[in-house]
């Protein structure tokens, strides 16, 4: 019993001591959870691990709550929580998180006036959460307010400016769901420029030249389709296999590098390229199993995959594969369940 007694105090002693700095020092105590977000939401962004992501989002919510309205550093707090909340939704699609999400940007970019040090950073914040929103809901106004913040960051930040890549990455994503909506070239154009630039001052071995590589294989995926230019689709399978390299097995977004360069090696075409799409889509598949905001493309994408082959071997187990497929892909879509393109 004593023991017991001795665990409850020792229980309760973190709980106190939060509380005093709580009524004492609560900036001290801000500093701590933040960090610990910090950590927790690094590590999720490396392991991919729910647990860590929550970890971050409920210490993050703690440190928003010790800076109230009126406090100096209420905007960094937001837009930590923006972000987090913005990759909960991100990979399991909550509508909740999205909006929690747009809520918080746009309330910290109130807080950064015009000559505010972190404008540029509550731009990029409020660009990605209205893209996100505008993908989700398919709202115009949204993209062209998230075009418009964009635009307003690279401003900001020019070349030199050691947020100009990200900035870049940034808009570089505006410009392509505009390209979707417009059909325009020269927008698909200024985004393949934006991402260009990006993975030019991104050095090799860095994740966040894994997300430039990406992006900018989408983009030109997207103009060898409409131009069928080889040159396109050669630098779409390079730019995709060092993506892919950068995101090794274990890291949360490696289904979106898999996609990618199964998507140019189908559009190549040759035997063995098909043979080899379909290996990254099974594992794109696997790692977005049922629940997850990409599983609908991950299931048209392996179906679509099997049909080709089956063009090639005529074999009817790879016809009746991508039936299986198309069919868990269809009553997904109409219980309402998401298909976003990557």
């Amino acid at each position: 019993m004593a023991s017991e007694k001795m665990g409850i105090k020792h229980d309760l002693v973190p709980q106190r001591r939060e509380s005093m700095l709580t009524r004492f020092c609560p900036s001290l105590l801000a500093f701590g959870f933040c960090n610990r977000a910090g950590y927790f939401f690094s590590r999720f962004q490396s392991s991919g691990d729910k647990g860590d992501l929550e970890r971050a989002i409920d210490y993050d919510r703690k440190v928003l709550s010790l800076r109230p309205i009126g406090h100096p550093k209420r905007h960094d707090s937001l837009l930590n929580l923006a972000a987090v909340v913005r990759s909960r939704f991100d990979r399991w699609g909550g509508v909740d998180d999205l909006q929690e999400a747009i809520s918080h940007s746009r309330e910290a970019l109130a807080l950064c006036p015009k000559g505010h040090p972190d404008r540029a950073r509550a731009l990029r914040a409020a660009a990605h959460t209205l893209n996100s929103s505008y993908l989700h809901s398919h709202e115009a106004h949204e993209l062209d307010e998230a075009i418009r913040y964009a635009r307003e960051a690279v401003a900001l930040c020019p070349a030199g400016h050691s947020s100009h890549a990200p900035s870049l990455d940034n808009l570089a994503v505006t410009l392509f769901a505009l390209y979707q909506k417009s059909d325009r070239l020269g927008d698909l154009q200024e985004c393949i420029r934006c991402s260009r630039e990006s993975v030019a001052l991104r050095p090799r071995r860095n994740s966040a030249r894994a997300t430039a590589l990406n992006n900018l294989a989408i983009a030109l995926q997207s103009r060898y389709n409409d131009r069928k230019e080889v040159a396109d689709l050669e630098e779409v399978i390079k730019n995709a296999r060092e993506a892919l390299s950068l995101r090794p097995v274990g890291r949360p977004r490696r289904a979106t590098s898999l996609a990618t360069l199964a998507n140019g090696l189908q559009s190549r075409g040759r035997v063995a390229d098909m043979e080899e799409s379909m290996v990254h889509y099974r594992e794109a598949l696997t790692l977005c199993p049922f629940g997850h905001r990409d599983h609908v493309t991950c299931l048209r994408n392996l179906s679509g995959a099997l049909k080709s082959w089956h063009a090639q071997t005529r074999r009817s187990e790879d016809l009746e594969e991508a039936r299986k497929y198309e069919r868990h892909a269809v009553a997904l879509k109409d219980h309402g369940h998401p298909d976003p393109s990557f």
